[in-house]
């Protein structure tokens, strides 16, 4: 796939997101048309989730630091945490969250968990922080606050592999509706002469990697093995892809947690009646909202599915004479759950046609006193055009923006 456009030369365009300096370095405010984007997205990936029997749960902004000191992050990732914030009324330290697992855990430890509970899956839109470093900021690409499609599974380790599997599945399905090709699958695993950057006994890491090994080859996913690129409690599969920089990226990940339930004490009761262990498997089929955004509009260079596509009809009155009718068409078309922009601008028709093309809509929509007169409009869209009345236009729009079951 070659990309076209840089997201942020699109973003400016089709007013997604913009950065400001007095807000902070890598902190995007979203525009509406942006968060159209992502509410749709959400909305998909929770149809999913909802499907495979995802709980949903919301973890505050930060936490104290002996949270994450217990889950190791002050310690393997604290570099990339923001400093530390003060309490004066109880002298604790509190950080802004690098990452929602350490929250999800302690959803799991809230009370005593039986086999029959298992696999609990657990997730979460969660906003996180991290504090890259300033040259290696990116547009929406690389940014210091996201919000990720966070999820965790917490399974009997026997059964890992099977549930990797149903997340290697939700994966694909996921790109498949999108329609991304070009992407790539890497096995992230620790490094035999870096023991201290990964916790764990090491014949752990052999079985854990070697599981996610036989999850790719059983579903026959082209991958490939990176030695040091797992995450510091447990292997890893990457989703690799290159964004219009060249540079390819994680863009999601599948990640298998054999440390984590040790360090928080987590346990179920098997059906022997012992006590046991749960591994945990951590996933991002989306990503986060703020990369998965940014290649989503290299890749289709800002056309967006039609679901997807923050401006779905666009309406260009001929003249003035016309705005109050484009503007009731609108409303009506606003209440069935359609995006629609009307346009205001001056000049001539063609000309506001080209400018119209700057926010990529799905459809474009001429009204005048022949549209009014006979009832029909020409609905231009990207692959041709189409003759629709006008009290089936809200059907015709439906029928090919529905987000993807």
């Amino acid at each position: 796939m070659s990309f076209q456009l840089d997201h942020r030369q699109l973003a400016d365009e089709m007013e997604i997101f913009f950065l400001n300096e007095e807000i902070g370095a890598g902190l995007p405010v979203w525009l509406p048309n942006g968060v159209a984007i992502r509410d749709s997205l959400e909305a998909f990936i929770r149809k999913l989730e909802n499907k495979a029997g995802y709980q949903r749960v919301v973890s505050p902004h930060l936490a104290k630091g002996s949270l994450y000191d217990r889950s190791g992050h002050i310690r393997a990732f604290g570099n990339n945490m923001y400093p530390p914030l003060k309490d004066s009324e109880d002298e604790e330290f509190y950080y802004l969250k690098p990452m929602n697992c350490p929250h999800h855990h302690k959803v799991f430890a809230l009370g005593l968990r039986s086999y029959r509970q298992l696999p609990l899956r657990i997730a979460e839109y969660g906003h996180v922080y991290r504090l890259e470093n300033s040259g290696s900021l990116n547009g929406l690409s690389r940014v210091r606050g996201l919000c990720q499609n966070d999820g965790h599974i917490y399974v009997d380790p026997k059964d890992s592999k099977l549930e990797i599997i149903s997340v290697l599945e939700l994966h694909e399905y996921c790109y498949r509706v999108l329609g991304l090709k070009g992407y790539r699958y890497r096995l992230s695993k620790s490094h035999v002469e870096r023991p201290n950057d990964f916790d764990g006994p090491r014949h752990l890491w052999e079985e854990s990697e070697d599981i996610l090994r036989q999850c790719l080859l059983e579903k026959g996913l082209d991958f490939f093995e990176a030695e040091g690129e797992a995450a510091f409690y447990g292997p890893k599969i990457d989703v690799q892809m290159k964004l219009s920089h060249g540079q390819e990226e994680s863009i999601a990940s599948i990640q298998l947690d054999f440390n984590s339930a040790e360090k928080f004490d987590l346990a179920f009761i098997s059906k022997s009646g012992t006590s046991k262990r749960p591994w945990i498997i951590h996933r991002a089929p989306l990503g986060s909202h703020e990369r998965f955004v940014s290649l989503l509009l290299e890749y289709f260079d800002g056309a967006l599915p039609g679901w997807l596509s923050p401006v779905q009809l666009y309406i260009l009155p001929v003249n003035d004479e016309y705005i109050s009718f484009a503007k009731e068409m609108a409303s009506k078309l606003s209440e069935k759950g359609i995006r629609v922009v009307v346009d205001q601008s001056v000049g001539s028709l063609s000309k506001r046609i080209l400018f119209a093309h700057r926010l990529r809509p799905f459809f474009k929509v001429v009204i005048g006193k022949n549209e009014i007169a006979s009832g029909d409009v020409v609905m231009q869209g990207r692959n041709g055009d189409r003759i629709v009345n006008l009290q089936y236009v809200s059907e015709f729009l439906l029928k090919r923006i529905a987000i993807p079951e």
